[in-house]
């Protein structure tokens, strides 16, 4: 009975000491689960941001087809296209919801450090060289399919060159704390031991990879439009069109909302660039 005894005691002391084994695991492993949380988070953003994208260009490449490859009017449609993803309201939405999330989409499609909308084809050369054989100075559009298809400039037939394709670069925000900061530095090049201990990666680094989203990226903005509500129906004379805010609608807005915010929107932050393209057969001359 004493050796069943002293057993007892021997196989007790080893049970004691190794209580809270399993804080101590969850202690080490918390801060790279809390990484896998937040950066899947961050992820779904930048992935619903890229799809968003790839609709607005889409509807950019539209407009730009029905209206003689025009950059205002593809940029209008850009901005179309990128309404929808900036409507943050969780009630049903209304003409107030609509203008300001139209308004964000206009203030960041058309600020050149936050998009960028290039027309790749036609190519200035292609276009050069086909205007050339229509009276009125564009690409012809008509009877395409009884044209020469031969390849006369920059590698392109008259059939090539009636087909619009755009390219649209947007500096999507990353929202998610810590990991913007960890995918914001992996993006640009970032790499600097006082970064991971005491400093923040856009503050005391070098970018190595710089992107156009660079100018933005900041702990403050220099440009940032804050707004906090839309109180009431928009102003007379402003209109949401397919080319977006025109240069009168911004008057109106400034006259009318001197003092009062209009949009709770900051374009500042950490951003890193997502690309779409878009092709569309021409339902119109090109007019460059």
């Amino acid at each position: 009975m004493a050796d069943v005894r002293g057993m007892r005691g021997f196989t007790s002391k080893p049970l004691h000491r190794q209580r809270g084994q399993s804080m101590t695991e969850y202690l080490i492993i918390l801060p790279s689960l809390l990484l896998l949380v937040l950066g899947v988070i961050q992820f779904a953003l930048i992935y619903q941001a890229k799809a968003s994208l790839n609709y607005a260009t889409f509807m950019g490449a539209r407009q730009g087809a029905l209206n003689n490859a025009k950059i205002t009017s593809i940029i209008g449609g850009v901005v179309g296209g990128m309404t929808p993803f900036f409507m943050r309201t969780s009630n049903a939405p209304f003409l107030d919801d609509m203008a300001k999330a139209r308004m964000i989409a206009a203030i960041e499609v058309s600020n050149p450090n936050t998009a960028k909308v290039e027309i790749i084809s036609p190519t200035a050369v292609a276009f050069d060289a086909y205007s050339q054989l229509s009276n009125t100075g564009d690409i012809p559009n008509d009877n395409l399919m009884f044209r020469d298809s031969s390849v006369l400039k920059d590698g392109m037939s008259i059939q090539d060159a009636n087909l619009l394709k755009i390219r649209v670069t947007y500096c999507v925000k990353l929202m998610v704390p810590f990991v913007d900061r960890v995918i914001y530095a992996l993006s640009t090049g970032i790499a600097s031991v006082k970064n991971m201990t005491q400093e923040s990666y856009w503050v005391s680094s070098t970018e190595t990879i710089p992107n156009i989203c660079s100018v933005m990226n900041g702990s403050y903005a220099s440009a940032r439009q804050q707004v906090n509500a839309l109180t009431g129906a928009m102003p007379a004379g402003v209109s949401l069109t397919d080319s977006g805010l025109t240069d009168s609608d911004i008057k109106q807005l400034s006259q009318q909302f001197p003092t009062t915010p209009v949009l709770n929107w900051n374009v500042g932050g950490m951003r890193i660039p997502i690309t779409a393209e878009a092709i569309v057969r021409m339902q119109s001359p090109v007019r460059f």
